[in-house]
């Protein structure tokens, strides 16, 4: 019976250096200064605690960064995060278009959420004096719950009057009446979904 207790009594005493000399360690790693750890704590290696660390980018996930759609190349398919320059946005509107600065390229702008985008097809179609524009849906998955611009460059077909104003629609969001360029090689102004 005594020796039963006894070593019951030395597990427990093992049991509880053991668990101090665990709390010592994790001490001396978790305070900053704290004397004798030279490693860093968790937060600090991933930026969470370290100012001077960078905080996570899109690319460190292996996601490919967003384009800004002011620095996105003028040819079809090309799309960007934001508004192009000279297209002012619209928050009341889900879709926009305008004429870009180089002939035949229209600017199609669609508001949702910026991590997964409703994007335009490349080239538009046209039946009599319509021009349709196709948008794809979002992807499936997790999308964060902003309400954010994307914009996409789109052709629209050979012989498309630019100089007057053109009837277009933009998928399921609507009809716009789209403008012609007050000036050559500028943007053109912009007409959104709904908005008069």
């Amino acid at each position: 019976m005594m020796r039963r207790t006894g070593s019951g009594l030395l597990l427990g005493v093992s049991a509880a250096v053991a668990l101090l000399a665990l709390t010592a360690c994790a001490q001396q790693v978790d305070t900053p200064g704290g004397g004798g750890s030279a490693s860093p704590s968790p937060e600090a290696s991933t930026g969470g605690g370290d100012e001077a660390s960078p905080s996570p980018t899109a690319t460190s996930s292996g996601a490919e960064a967003p384009v800004d759609a002011a620095a996105m190349p003028l040819e079809p398919g090309a799309t960007g995060r934001g508004l192009p320059d000279g297209v002012p946005g619209s928050m009341d509107s889900p879709a926009g278009a305008a004429w870009s600065p180089e002939e035949g390229l229209l600017y199609v702008v669609t508001y949702g959420s910026s991590s997964c985008p409703s994007l335009a097809e490349p080239e538009a179609t046209a039946d009599g004096g319509t021009v349709t524009v196709s948008l794809l849906p979002p992807k499936d998955g997790m999308c964060t719950m902003d309400w954010a611009p994307t914009t996409t460059v789109v052709a629209v077909p050979a012989g498309t009057d630019e100089a007057a104003p053109v009837s277009m629609v933009l998928g399921t969001h609507g009809t716009v009446e789209v403008p012609p360029r007050a000036t050559a090689g500028e943007t053109g102004e912009a007409a959104w979904v709904g908005l008069s």
